[in-house]
């Protein structure tokens, strides 16, 4: 009873770790998978009444009902069956990590039930015992790698785990199984595993298999928006729980020159392309829950640089982050998402320099020289990107100021109005965040500087454990790409608040400030007296800081250790081909093991007779082996060797078997 105890513990501790591993590919599905690891022991109260195959057979019969009745409820206007056939490719087309939700989960949930009945059922036989929980182990980690693209385990750390799980249940629990064992499957795992981050391959992407929806929408600029929401005060549009933090609806990065425009394209979060600027260094995670309450539209509000969020039908532009529900927002919507947002330190931006190859958040179609020439004097005593940024920020913002009701619109012509319109003029000098994030961006583009504008929501105050943004709170900031520190916002107007310190700007602003002279005439207006015609430093494109690489040599005792595995095993492959003499060789690397090992005068009878009835047994069909004239028929040898193995091992010191399967002694003898 004890023995039955150890290996279901044991088992259940596989299906643990490989049930938890596979959870990684699903957002927030760890209890789910937990519980499904333990399904398998239904099918032990059925063995005692049906055959173990039939027991088996019940319990996947129960899952699959249950399976089907979570597709009914997932799209009850079509067929179940159908749904629940369409279950991994509608997974495999899913975000990455796939939302919990009821159709998403029904392949990972079958699958570990599957794994966990078989594991089970095999315990309680004497020719599988540690073969299946093996062969089960490594299913779920290979599922778990091929659906993650090998992200839930980046450093093989899982795949040891499971390594040393089941080379205990080797040691501990006695192999009755197949002469290959399991622990050579988890091993092989384990080794595949390290390689695919030492070797300069790519992984298996089973994505390419089917092909993800991709959903062209054609959605209206909400920047013209800006002025409705002002207008609309205190008009409540959502509600949030978490940190303080800007939301951000839609970032828009294509210009035309008559407007700003939103990408048409969309696909499911973690199936798309990666985006075309990578993510910086420095990063949080933020997560927050949002409830719809009078938000209208296709966008949905999210944070950062989406990474989940809890709706299946959510779609993104994997370049910009933009959200979008194509069916529109409706009220009482609720969701989580989850995001990550960039926070470079400002002494990483002094220096920072911008990539020479983002043309596409630099195109400025048919750019007027007025633009182009006012950028260049407002930035032609900076040093650095760092410095351009800052200076644009303050010479868009001097002299200018917000109006709700002013002229809506980002063309050229609105531009210039707002920025050189003479006194008395509609729109000069006043305008919505929607004009001063589209100067800021324009004019940084003419410089160089990658920009692009987000339209978004002011981070709000806590109030009773919720944050009700309203439609006062709508804004839009530009945003500027640094070489390995991503996106970093600006605030031209009243923006997000977030960004670079003020302190640091006020230390840019001060140096131009201080090498100020007085501005050479000009047909523009007049510059504010900020920076002074010199020599402006080319811009410089700087690769992103390459991470700092993982010591993979810290593997190297693991490497050392599956290959003295591998040549034992090799070694009693041959053996097992040499019949009972080679059943013998193995009970002599036993004794050698254990620190028994006989003197070569004596023969096999004299030692076998010491091993019980199964070692005089086994001599026997040795002798017969070696000198009989002709092959006899004779009892399994390697049968009688394993019971003279675990009675050998019963006399080995409990170190010399925690060593027992890498012992490199028995490759050196004769």
């Amino acid at each position: 009873m004890s023995t039955s105890l150890l290996k279901y513990g044991w088992v259940t501790a596989v299906l643990l770790v490989g049930a938890l591993q596979l959870s990684q590919a699903w957002d927030g599905a760890t209890v789910y998978f937990g519980l499904a690891a333990f399904a398998g022991f239904l099918a032990l109260p059925l063995k005692r009444i049906v055959p173990a195959g039939l027991a088996a057979l019940a319990v996947m019969v129960l899952a699959l009902t249950g399976g089907f009745f979570l597709a009914r409820g997932a799209s009850p206007d079509r067929d179940p069956t159908w749904v629940l056939l369409d279950t991994v490719p509608r997974l495999l087309t899913a975000a990455r990590p796939a939302p919990a939700t009821p159709e998403l989960l029904v392949p990972g949930l079958l699958l570990i039930i599957g794994v966990s009945t078989g594991m089970v059922l095999s315990v309680t036989k004497r020719g599988t015992a540690l073969f299946v929980p093996a062969l089960g182990a490594a299913t779920l980690y290979v599922s778990a790698a091929l659906l993650t693209t090998g992200r839930a385990d980046r450093y093989g750390l899982v795949a040891l785990t499971l390594v040393v799980v089941l080379a205990l249940g080797w040691l501990i629990i006695d192999r009755r199984g197949p002469v290959l064992p399991p622990a050579v499957l988890a091993t092989a795992l384990a080794a595949l595993t390290l390689l695919a981050f030492v070797l300069p391959i790519n992984g298996f992407e089973p994505r390419k298999l089917v092909t993800p929806p991709v959903t062209g929408i054609d959605i209206s600029n909400p920047l013209p928006q800006l002025a409705a929401w002002a207008a609309q005060g205190d008009t409540e549009l959502f509600r949030m729980r978490g940190p303080e933090v800007p939301v951000r609806l839609v970032t828009l990065s294509r210009y035309s020159g008559a407007s700003w425009e939103a990408a048409s394209t969309y696909g499911p979060l973690g199936v798309v392309d990666a985006p075309d600027l990578p993510t910086g260094g420095k990063f949080q995670d933020a997560s927050v829950d949002l409830r719809i309450t009078g938000l209208q539209g296709e966008w949905l509000p999210g944070v950062g640089k989406p990474q989940a969020v809890s709706l299946s039908n959510a779609m993104v532009d994997p370049d910009t982050g933009s959200l979008v529900v194509a069916e529109g927002l409706k009220a009482g919507l609720s969701y989580t998402v989850r995001g990550v947002v960039e926070t470079p330190a400002d002494t990483d931006l002094v220096e920072a320099q911008v990539p020479a190859a983002a043309t596409k958040y630099t195109a400025l179609p048919r750019l007027p020289f007025t633009l182009a020439e006012y950028a260049r004097q407002a930035t032609q005593n900076a040093r650095t990107p760092y410095e351009k940024a800052v200076a644009l920020e303050q010479v868009v913002r001097l002299n200018r100021r917000p109006d709700a009701e002013a002229p809506v619109g980002s063309s050229y012509a609105r531009l210039e109005t707002f920025l050189f319109g003479a006194a008395g003029e509609s729109g000069a000098g006043a305008g919505t965040a929607e004009q001063f994030a589209s100067a800021y961006a324009v004019l940084a583009r003419s410089v160089g500087l990658p920009t692009r504008v987000v339209v978004g929501f002011q981070p709000v105050p806590e109030q009773n454990g919720e944050r009700i943004v309203r439609a006062a709170d709508a804004t839009a900031w530009p945003e500027v790409y640094f070489s390995g520190w991503g996106w970093v916002a600006f605030d031209p107007v009243s923006g997000n608040g977030s960004g670079p310190s003020a302190a640091s700007k006020r230390e840019v602003l001060n140096r131009l400030a201080s090498t100020t002279a007085k501005p050479p005439p000009t047909t523009l207006a007049s510059v504010p007296p900020l920076v002074q015609p010199t020599a402006v430093r080319d811009d410089q494109a700087a690769a992103p800081q390459a991470p700092k690489g993982f010591p993979f040599w810290a593997f190297t005792p693991v490497l050392v250790l599956v290959a003295l595995f591998v040549a034992r095993t090799s070694r009693r492959v041959r053996l097992r081909a040499a019949g009972p003499v080679g059943a013998w060789n193995e009970v002599l690397d036993s004794l050698q093991l254990a620190g028994l090992r006989p003197k070569p005068s004596r023969t096999v009878p004299d030692v076998a007779r010491e091993w019980g009835e199964a070692g005089a047994r086994l001599a026997v069909l040795v002798d017969q082996a070696a000198f009989a004239p002709r092959p006899v028929e004779h009892e399994n040898s390697w049968r009688l060797a394993r019971q003279v193995k675990k009675a050998v091992r019963r006399k080995a010191s409990w170190w010399r078997r925690v060593v027992w399967a890498v012992d490199p002694r028995p490759l050196f003898r004769r």
